[in-house]
């Protein structure tokens, strides 16, 4: 069957009104009062001690000139002649005024040296309502990834990335040779698509144009290898580039090992790597880790075990997807997880990978290496500009065929949208976010 999921229109204007930068001071000032904020109840205590603090001047100065000077004071707005209700109204205001300006100020004071004061009630709420948000943890690898990892982080803060480790082609390839570690390039743009640093993650995926020996890395696969050397640990490594580059959730490889990819096909022959997988024709039958038995990393299970949902996708399925949950810790952790297993299908074919599959063939490979079938499948279902088409046909693929009949009495749930960005045979990730957040709801 297939289904249409409608969009929360509230929502959406609620969050695109406090959570867009905007210039009106009053607005960003009203923010604070925003449930959720986690201020309201400092700025409450806050009063309570003037008041504490008042009494207290009160009792020290009772047989002093102080308390008279400050009755003078109060009868000399009775010359005004208003009522006591109004005076004391007033001077109840002024003193809650001057008492709030003074906070203000003060914190702005402190605030500017760090950061710009008029933005923090808008990041502040930001974070209070991801923080709040479902736990969601998305597998996979290369572009596909990173892209729905963008639109993810607008919804939550509880948000993981497991991310397939064995590519050996270009930057990657000659820093696993050279170092020894796991690949770092799909590990560079998933922690650049999570960073709330400004201009970190333009700087994270710069690619060197010149120098021999610098040519073609890019900074973050250079930070990365940096980060593993001084720790002599790359899971460490990796810990330590968690806490430093303010990721709105967490990027972890799937195995902090140095692990290859292999691949057994129909007729028998095995290939060793991501990039010879390509490079031979035939269909895949199976594909694993060498060593056998590499080590999940620890934080990647943890999430998956807490998690509401398990995102596997968009990306190459041989070479991306299934190499992400190859380590056995990882495997186990989605077999007993309650969460709901949901499969983004990719659009179009990957040459020597997936030629001539369909998505129910997907889905039947990624159910054979997991041990555990998605419970919803994600197809786009729009039709694919002929122009477009003509240039990946050049470069070997093929949009990928759907079928809805295989799946019937199988307890699956079939999503059939549009699912296509405009100009590209690629996932639009604001769909691909709005469906999965309304699987949620």
């Amino acid at each position: 069957m297939t289904e249409k999921s409608k969009p929360n229109g509230l929502r959406t204007l609620a969050q695109g009104l406090w959570a867009h930068p905007a210039d009106d001071r009053f607005l960003s000032a009203l923010r604070w009062l925003l449930p959720g904020m986690r201020v309201k109840r400092y700025a409450l205590v806050a009063l309570l001690g003037l008041l504490g603090m008042f009494v207290g001047v009160v009792h020290l100065s009772w047989h002093t000139t102080l308390i008279p000077w400050f009755l003078q004071l109060v009868r000399w707005t009775g010359y005004l002649n208003l009522p006591l209700w109004l005076s004391g109204g007033a001077w109840l205001l002024a003193g809650l005024v001057l008492f709030l300006l003074g906070l203000r100020w003060m914190n702005r004071s402190m605030l500017s040296a760090i950061t710009d004061p008029g933005s923090v009630s808008k990041q502040v709420y930001i974070r209070r309502r991801l923080e709040a948000g479902p736990r969601i943890v998305a597998l996979g690898g290369g572009t596909g990834l990173s892209r729905v990892l963008l639109g993810l982080k607008q919804e939550t803060a509880n948000l993981t990335a497991i991310v397939a480790v064995t590519d050996d082609g270009g930057s990657t390839g000659r820093l696993r040779v050279s170092f020894g570690i796991p690949a770092v390039g799909d590990l560079v743009d998933c922690l650049a698509a999570l960073s709330d640093a400004e201009g970190l993650p333009k700087l994270m995926q710069y690619r060197f144009q010149r120098g021999e020996e610098l040519k073609g890395h890019t900074f973050g696969n250079l930070m990365l290898v940096s980060l593993s050397e001084l720790n002599q640990d790359f899971a460490q490594a990796m810990r330590q580039a968690n806490q430093v580059l303010r990721l709105r959730g967490a990027v972890w490889p799937a195995t902090h090992e140095a692990a290859r990819l292999w691949a057994e096909r129909d007729d028998g022959s095995r290939v060793q790597g991501e990039t010879a997988l390509r490079e031979k024709p035939g269909r895949i039958r199976r594909v694993g880790l060498a060593p056998a038995g590499v080590e999940a990393m620890p934080e990647a299970v943890q999430a998956i075990q807490k998690a509401e949902m398990i995102v596997l996708g968009p990306g190459s399925l041989y070479s991306s997807v299934i190499p992400s949950f190859l380590p056995k810790g990882i495997q186990a952790a989605i077999r007993q997880s309650t969460a709901k297993l949901v499969y983004i299908a990719n659009i179009m074919s990957e040459r020597g990978e997936t030629d001539g599959m369909d998505v129910f063939d997907h889905f039947q490979a990624i159910e054979k290496h997991l041990g555990r079938k998605p419970n919803v499948v994600l197809v786009n279902n729009a039709r694919i500009p002929e122009e477009l088409l003509r240039r990946y046909r050049a470069e070997g693929q093929q949009p990928v065929r759907f079928n809805p009949q295989p799946f019937e009495g199988l307890g699956v749930r079939i999503i059939a949208e549009d699912f296509l960005e405009p100009g590209f045979a690629q996932h639009d990730p604001a769909q691909l976010v709005r469906v999965l957040m309304g699987l949620l709801r």
